[in-house]
């Protein structure tokens, strides 16, 4: 396996509104070999505030067999004390190297805050168009990622609210529900991996598992549940679960 090099650089236009941080990953087929998801460029300042990027170069979306290269946008982690909400509109940019042109996505908005610090993935390209030759995406093994800045307003919250209000659904049985997910080959597992989609309780859910584990220390096996269903941004869903591994016979 080869060695992949990222660097980055940050770009402000002259009226000082639209701010690019440029992440340039060198060895980018070491990267696909690599095959563990997500990878961070360095943390950068934009308006005061810390940002990195997240890319997965073999990301997957829901029914679609075919593989994209997707970026997600962090805010590094912010005191919940300080209430600040950092009101960010930006555009993921991929470079053709040849043209001396760049593909964007569509302009997104994110009000950016202790409790939600990540944009939401956005799948910028599908794998196999990056690869093309004539595409100047991909040069002698080297890509460049990025991401304008638009607008970034860092505003102090006056007021911080959250209401939790349950209520009993109708399409909620008394008794409990369960789910089993079924692993034939647990040694070939990608660390994460995830279960078919599955409904239980009027929802529909996946289980994430990372077999080496979801931190540095790789010692314990960690599983996470993940809603699929899209809520309203002011709603939420309390769920009382219960993970359990069953032994073989």
């Amino acid at each position: 396996m080869g060695n992949s090099c990222v660097t980055g650089a940050c770009s402000q236009g002259s009226n000082g509104s639209g701010t690019t941080f440029k992440w340039r990953i060198d060895g980018f087929s070491a990267l696909l070999d690599k095959d563990e998801g997500w990878t961070n460029s360095s943390v950068f300042v934009i308006k005061g505030l810390n940002w990195y990027l997240k890319l997965n170069p073999r990301d997957r979306k829901s029914g679609d067999q075919n593989e994209y290269v997707t970026l997600n946008l962090v805010l590094t982690k912010v005191s919940e004390k300080s209430h600040t909400v950092a009101e960010t509109t930006f555009k993921f940019l991929i470079y053709d190297q040849l043209h001396g042109k760049h593909h964007e996505e569509h302009q997104v908005s994110h009000n950016f805050q202790a409790t939600s610090r990540f944009s939401g993935t956005s799948c910028m390209i599908p794998l196999a168009t990056l690869k093309e030759q004539p595409s100047g995406f991909l040069v002698n093994d080297s890509c460049v990622f990025g991401v304008q800045f638009i607008k970034v307003v860092a505003v102090k919250g006056k007021h911080v609210l959250e209401t939790l209000f349950v209520q009993k659904t109708s399409n909620i049985s008394n008794g409990p529900q369960a789910y089993t997910w079924n692993i034939d080959d647990f040694f070939v597992l990608k660390n994460p991996s995830t279960s078919p989609e599955f409904q239980l309780c009027g929802h529909k859910w996946f289980i994430t598992i990372y077999p080496s584990g979801s931190d540095s220390n790789g010692n314990y096996i960690s599983l996470h549940l993940s809603m699929k269903d899209t809520l309203h941004k002011d709603s939420g869903i309390l769920a009382e679960t219960r993970i359990a591994s069953i032994r073989g016979g």
